[in-house]
């Protein structure tokens, strides 16, 4: 079986996804039904939440295990890094790593998404966590830096237990960027700061035709 990279197969996945999203949000946008500039920036387009991305994301990376020869992958989404689910695992046998997760943290973690070989109870191939920005989230008292915070808190935790071989933070901005707000350097520099691979994209795409 050919080495398995997750987070170049992920990076090519996400750039499939975003070139395929821009394309259908600008035929979106030219529909009859779409009237304004106003509009098109309330409306959300093929990812109306976070799951949605996670969806279509998926999608694509099962597609680049078909063509790359990988099928014997797994790739699970919102799951509960814990002790119960992940009992047999090496790191947890030997280590308590997932006991230690939580008290790290102060919580379970939910991971928004883990590929794993489905043949070995070794550290997962990846681990990832994503943010879809599509309204304010300080509407529900809490605000975009904390989120962000929180999920990069969880990836690094996860990479330096030995849990994971790889973290990787998703953002798709569906929001903040039409109203000026720069949550996009936020999570920029949060990555870089912990060395975290980001894969970034928003929705400008569709608004391209109001330019």
């Amino acid at each position: 079986m050919p080495d398995i990279n997750a987070e170049e197969l992920l990076r090519k996945a996400w750039e499939e996804f975003c070139g395929d999203y821009d394309k259908k949000v600008r035929e979106y946008s030219k529909s009859e039904f779409v009237r304004s500039r106003k509009q098109a920036e309330k409306e959300h387009w093929v990812c109306w939440n976070e799951a949605d991305l996670m969806v279509q994301l998926g999608r694509f990376f099962y597609k680049q295990l078909h063509e790359n020869s990988h099928p014997n992958i797994e790739v699970h989404f919102d799951k509960f890094v814990s002790h119960s689910s992940f009992e047999e695992y090496t790191f947890e046998k030997e280590g308590l790593k997932l006991k230690k997760l939580k008290d790290r943290l102060g919580r379970v973690p939910k991971s928004d998404l883990i590929i794993v070989q489905e043949n070995s109870l070794g550290r997962f191939l990846l681990c990832a966590e994503a943010k879809c920005f599509h309204y304010a989230v300080g509407r529900y008292y809490r605000n975009p830096q904390e989120v962000i915070e929180k999920d990069i808190d969880t990836l690094v935790a996860i990479r330096d237990l030995g849990i994971a071989e790889r973290v990787v933070f998703i953002l798709f901005d569906d929001y903040y960027w039409i109203r000026n707000e720069d949550i996009e350097s936020v999570v920029v520099n949060a990555c870089k700061e912990h060395n975290i691979t980001l894969l970034k994209h928003n929705s400008k795409a569709k608004l391209e035709r109001w330019k």
